[in-house]
């Protein structure tokens, strides 16, 4: 049987734990990066009414405005 002193015990435990959870917040932020959002400019949207700066997926030539509900133009109110 190995003897180990309860210091020594408790370091190794906590140590063990801070590599493992280092370990784990660096593997789950390189796989964070490949699903990143990515908004292009065609999608950025400033409403002509309210000048709210909203995203809109569609890729249309008009959008409607999520806080005043008003209709933008491509170019009027795309950014």
């Amino acid at each position: 049987m190995i003897k180990l002193d309860i210091s020594v015990a408790l370091f190794l435990y906590l140590f063990f734990t801070v590599i493992v959870t280092f370990a784990l917040w660096i593997w789950l932020e390189r796989g964070s990066k490949f699903n990143t959002f990515k908004v292009g400019r065609e999608n950025v949207w400033q409403c002509s009414v309210c000048s709210y700066v909203y995203t809109d997926t569609k890729n249309e030539d008009f959008s409607r405005c999520p806080r005043c509900r008003s209709i933008n133009n491509k170019e009027v109110g795309g950014l």
